[in-house]
């Protein structure tokens, strides 16, 4: 990372926390490219799979009989791989939000309430743009609880 985007990230938290809590609550550079090499490798992993589904249906449409039960599963199997892909299209873009917010010095906070995303959660959603409190406050609006 660059002393520029450490800086920015600096001022940016700076704002957004006390000075006696930025050292504490901090990801340090160590931590942070670990973060961008899980984030590339979530998206090459999407990459080389979404690649994988689209080219199997097309390669078993070349190869099978035209018989009316195989269409029925072909066409089925295509829409589920059509629904796969759309999810990982929107896990991709995430994985590249992520990576752009690192490159911004924005890493890590949430979008909601500009706090920083607790670095547990991070681990396991290296991807996440809301702390735990605001994903939960969303979910439970947009199911009605």
């Amino acid at each position: 990372m660059t002393s520029s985007v450490y800086g920015a990230m600096c001022h940016s938290l700076k704002s957004l926390i006390d000075d006696d809590n930025l050292e504490k609550n901090f990801m340090n550079e160590t931590k942070i490219a670990s973060f961008r090499a899980k984030l590339e490798e979530i998206r090459f992993s999407i990459a080389g799979e979404v690649r994988e589904k689209y080219k199997s249906p097309q390669d078993h449409l070349t190869e099978q009989v035209a018989d009316i039960a195989d269409d029925a599963v072909q066409s089925y199997d295509r829409q589920l791989m059509m629904g796969l892909g759309e999810k990982e299209f929107g896990k991709l873009r995430l994985v590249e939000e992520a990576i752009e917010k690192i490159d911004r010095g924005q890493y890590g906070i949430c979008l909601e309430c500009e706090e920083l995303v607790s670095e547990e959660r991070l681990t396991v959603v290296p991807f996440a743009s809301h702390c735990v409190d605001c994903l939960e406050k969303i979910e439970k609006k947009n199911t009605g609880i």
